[in-house]
């Protein structure tokens, strides 16, 4: 079982400063995937390209952690192979809050109220609707959640002050000490859902 990193849209560095900070703090065996930087008007062709590179890496049984725009290409890779996968866990998702997953997926949504960018995002997508892979496009869940209620979708929304380290904006998740506390969280979210998949 492998757990596949996914960055967001506009990183350099592969997702290093981002997403690939988590791989410290999960169990698994880890693998960031780099699709590169590309200005926003191109993203449309850089999403059905990560797509297609991801579906030939991403087998039966992993799982998957993205963030912002990759949350989009999760998406489009659980529609692809189903229920194949175990989990996937989303980071202040750039896709619409009343996005649908396959049912029997377990998806944990970790977003927060205070993410401007992914507001940006939803008007972007409403004005340029075509994301190049299919119709599901740019959204605001990352503020959100997801809302569609499916009895497999978690929410938690980092920003709140029950938690220890409350998150702030769009990539707070990944500054220190946050990202040692949520790392911990998603990797028992991860560890429990495992334990009990039937897969």
């Amino acid at each position: 079982m492998t757990t596949w990193l996914i960055h967001g849209f506009n990183v350099k560095d592969g997702g290093k400063q981002t997403v690939g900070k988590l791989a410290d703090y999960l169990y698994d065996e880890v693998e960031t995937v780099d699709y590169g930087w590309t200005f926003l008007l191109g993203l449309h062709c850089t999403n059905r390209k990560a797509v297609n590179k991801l579906l030939t890496l991403v087998k039966p049984g992993d799982n998957i952690i993205a963030h912002s725009n990759g949350c989009l290409l999760a998406w489009h890779i659980a529609h692809t192979l189903k229920e194949d996968l175990n989990s996937i866990v989303c980071i202040n998702p750039a896709i619409r809050r009343d996005a649908k997953w396959p049912e029997n997926l377990p998806v944990l949504c970790v977003h927060n109220h205070t993410d401007w960018v992914v507001q940006l995002g939803r008007v972007w997508g409403r004005l340029f609707p075509f994301d190049g892979i299919e119709t599901q496009g740019w959204g605001a869940a990352g503020k959100y959640g997801f809302t569609s209620r499916q009895p497999k979708v978690d929410n938690w929304d980092s920003g709140e002050t029950y938690w220890e380290h409350p998150v702030q904006g769009h990539s707070g998740l990944f500054k220190s000490p946050e990202i040692v506390y949520w790392g911990g969280l998603i990797n028992k979210w991860l560890y429990l859902t495992n334990l009990t998949s039937e897969r």
